[in-house]
């Protein structure tokens, strides 16, 4: 065949075909070279989370205004996912010491919009006084009203005098019975500025008899009131003497956790105020 007397529709019709194969050539070459590629480069393909979003927008067809819903997946990756859970928590993390003093006795978490803490009770109870200040994650001081704490929980919980202040946020807690061993945890720790560390869910707090109130994690830590929360920012978990004694990678579950039931603070009737 002579190109030279081919028509132009001829020549157009010769170009896809070229087109088409060198394509269908071109994918087969890649999947190849992807099969023989290292773990490492397509490990960033693996560490991905995918979020579906929908959204509601009016439509204008019809006399009714009916309403048309699009959705569409969000992909995420998994570092960008921690720092933004980190973030999204850091507000919702208090550092607690005496009146005046800036030594931390522990660290704490805001649960509600009331200023009710989690803290480790041990670390407040070592003491000797029940005047306490809470430093907010703005810097700012305000003083813990109360201090509540039970003979059966290792954690306290503290009011705090917030008024009108912003610098805080209440956090997010999340349900024992949704975790999965294996599943991804962040640390948040340190007696100045916060520390954090990554891990994994090492075993699960039995719950036939609700007997064993502690989460183990391959992070560990060794500050008082250290929290532990997923990748979407819940709280699950904090650093107290009683899990200490467990071992550094061990924490204390509240029970609003280990009970299963919504994120509210525990209101600890049983307890003893200070």
């Amino acid at each position: 065949m002579d190109l030279e007397q081919l028509t132009k529709h001829q020549i157009i019709l010769l170009t896809l075909l070229v087109s088409f194969v060198t394509s269908i050539a071109t994918g087969i070459v890649t999947v190849s070279l992807m099969d023989q590629a290292p773990a490492g480069v397509t490990k960033i393909v693996n560490q991905i989370v995918e979020h579906t979003v929908e959204t509601v927008a009016p439509s204008t067809q019809g006399a009714s205004a009916a309403t048309a819903t699009t959705e569409k997946t969000v992909v995420v990756k998994d570092d960008d996912l921690t720092a933004q859970s980190i973030a999204s928590v850091q507000k919702s993390i208090v550092r607690i010491t005496k009146v005046g003093g800036k030594d931390l006795l522990t660290r704490g978490v805001i649960i509600d919009s009331k200023g009710t803490v989690l803290a480790d009770a041990s670390a407040l109870g070592a003491n000797g006084t029940d005047a306490f200040e809470a430093i907010l994650a703005s810097g700012e001081r305000v003083p813990v009203s109360k201090v509540t704490t039970s003979t059966t929980s290792p954690i306290a919980t503290l009011t705090l005098a917030l008024g009108t202040t912003t610098g805080s946020a209440p956090a997010t807690l999340g349900k024992i019975s949704s975790l999965k061993l294996g599943q991804s945890v962040i640390r948040i720790g340190g007696t100045g500025a916060d520390t954090v560390g990554n891990g994994v869910i090492a075993s699960l707090p039995k719950q036939d008899d609700g007997s064993q109130t502690q989460i183990e994690a391959t992070v560990s830590s060794g500050t008082p009131g250290a929290i532990l929360i997923t990748l979407f920012g819940e709280v699950i978990g904090l650093t107290t003497a009683d899990s200490g004694l467990t071992g550094a990678d061990f924490y204390s579950i509240p029970t609003v956790l280990s009970s299963g039931s919504s994120a509210t603070a525990p209101q600890g009737e049983a307890g003893s105020s200070v």
